[in-house]
């Protein structure tokens, strides 16, 4: 309830902020044609839930000792550091639509991913849980090199579903429920309150970007939000779980790399449009539709992972 009255207080503040100085979005080329209206919509509005999820988080910390979620604040900084210069280059009246290089934020990404699965390692995190499975104590290198990869993966996968009004940040809340949820009956309430504060942050963040949307998420929203998510998941013991509860990113990334493969192997596509969301509004759904399914994809797979947890 603090991170949502928080972000409720910022919001329209940073939203005049933006636009009284006309940061606005620039599309890129690539991007539908039916998006061409949106043109000039602000960006960086994950502001708007990034500084209440920092400030309740650091106070938790204080409070409790929960030392383990400064790795998450650790991240979630440094991607939105990546993530602002990304939006930066991509605002009318810039030539440099595109953003940064998938080079250059890839390999960032790598980075920040193997600094965080570092810090994690020697605070000796180094359980792993596979559903129906059972969990494993793996060393060092191995989780490093697992928790690299699922920072790294699911941080892209949410970037990748951050493209239409409200789908992201939906979807990561119902993503964040589930581990709050998971993190709840095993009596983890370190993870559970960060999950709670996340969570009430993006509600806050919707009330602005609610279709359709006064203000878009950008880079600096979504790039943390995954690596967020990510560390928590991995804080929670179970990085698997991020299938299920993140069925929207999985699905979305799976597309985008079955296209890319299609074509570069068959020269021609699997989808009218890439990331998946694109796809179905080529197919004839209207945008409110896409997001809407998305999220009720998203509810069930929260669902499943919470019930995947408890095998």
């Amino acid at each position: 309830m603090l991170a949502f009255a928080l972000g409720a207080a910022i919001g329209p503040r940073w939203l005049r902020f933006l636009r009284a100085r006309h940061v606005g979005k620039r599309l890129n080329p690539s991007e539908p044609t039916e998006h061409a209206s949106k043109a000039g919509t602000p960006v960086m509005g994950g502001v708007t839930f990034l500084v209440p999820i920092g400030l309740v988080t650091a106070g938790f910390v204080m409070a409790t000792g929960a030392w383990s979620l400064l790795v998450a604040l650790g991240v979630g900084a440094a991607f939105a550091v990546i993530g602002t210069m990304d939006d930066l280059r991509t605002l009318v009246g810039n030539r440099g639509a595109s953003g940064l290089s998938p080079r250059v934020k890839w390999a960032v990404q790598g980075a920040v991913g193997l600094a965080a699965a570092a810090a994690l390692s020697l605070s000796g995190l180094a359980l792993v849980r596979v559903p129906f499975v059972g969990q494993a104590e793996l060393p060092a290198w191995a989780f490093i090199a697992l928790a690299t990869l699922v920072i790294v993966a699911t941080t892209g996968s949410v970037a990748i579903t951050d493209g239409m009004d409200s789908l992201a940040a939906t979807t990561g809340a119902l993503s964040f429920v589930a581990f709050w949820v998971i993190a709840t009956e095993r009596g983890n309430g370190e993870v559970a309150a960060f999950c709670a504060i996340v969570v009430g942050s993006l509600l806050a963040y919707l009330w602005f970007n609610a279709h359709p949307a006064q203000v878009w998420m950008g880079e600096v929203g979504a790039i943390p939000l995954g690596g967020m998510l990510a560390v928590t998941a991995l804080l929670a013991g179970e990085p698997f779980l991020l299938v299920p509860a993140g069925i929207a990113f999985v699905a979305n990334a799976a597309a985008d790399i079955a296209q890319v493969l299609s074509v570069k192997l068959r020269g021609r596509r699997v989808l009218k449009y890439a990331p998946l969301h694109h796809h179905f509004t080529r197919v004839g759904w209207p945008e409110t539709w896409v997001v809407q399914r998305f999220w009720i994809a998203g509810a069930v797979g929260a669902l499943v992972a919470i019930w995947a947890s408890r095998w």
